[in-house]
């Protein structure tokens, strides 16, 4: 079976995914920023939206507040930064081979997803 928190956290990986491609939308299209670049603001935008998700959905019961929020948020970044290093480097591969920037950016974010989930419970959230 798979565990309510695993499947919630998914589901917020998913709007972090849908708010990923539209951060590299907007950095690339209308700020002009090279895909790398517009991958790399992507990629923090997402991280953001997906810690204040999970902190209030997926670990509710273990939720930060206050002053232990924003060492959550630099925890989570330091945690998803390893994710983020498979996630740029699947998406500056693919893009260098298919250059379509959403399919890029895609099969980026989703490289580093398992690694999250495994890895921010216990240090984000003090999960055993």
């Amino acid at each position: 079976m798979v565990s309510l928190q695993l499947m919630i956290f998914a589901m917020v990986g998913c709007t972090g995914l849908l708010v990923h491609l539209g951060a590299l939308f907007v950095a690339s299209n209308l700020f002009d920023l090279p895909f790398a670049q517009a991958q790399a603001v992507g990629a923090f935008v997402a991280m953001t939206s997906n810690f204040t998700l999970n902190n209030s959905l997926t670990y509710r019961d273990r939720r930060l507040k206050g002053f232990a929020f924003l060492r959550g948020l630099l925890a989570f970044y330091l945690v998803c930064s390893v994710g983020l290093f498979a996630n740029f480097g699947v998406a500056l591969s693919v893009y260098d081979h298919e250059p379509v920037w959403w399919f890029a950016a895609a099969a980026g974010a989703l490289m580093g997803a398992v690694w999250n989930y495994v890895m921010s419970g216990p240090f984000v959230w003090r999960m055993r």
